[in-house]
């Protein structure tokens, strides 16, 4: 699997820390984000999204050494 480029939604201050649901790993739309992940899919499956990608967004990003 292809590495996805995440920096434009993980720089979003609006979604640091949520949940965010995107329409595919190919379109990286964000279709719902909230506090809880059972929000999340419920608003993602009212737009029709069946099995969305499902992330969590940190609240701070540190670096990974290693």
């Amino acid at each position: 699997m292809k590495a996805i480029d995440m920096t434009k939604i993980y720089n979003n201050k609006k979604y640091k820390g949520k949940w965010l649901a995107l329409k595919s790993p190919e379109e990286r739309e964000v279709v719902a984000s909230g506090k809880r992940l059972k929000q999340v899919m419920e608003r993602a499956r009212q737009k029709g999204i069946l099995i969305p990608l499902v992330m969590q967004v940190p609240k701070e990003i540190l670096p990974i050494v290693g």
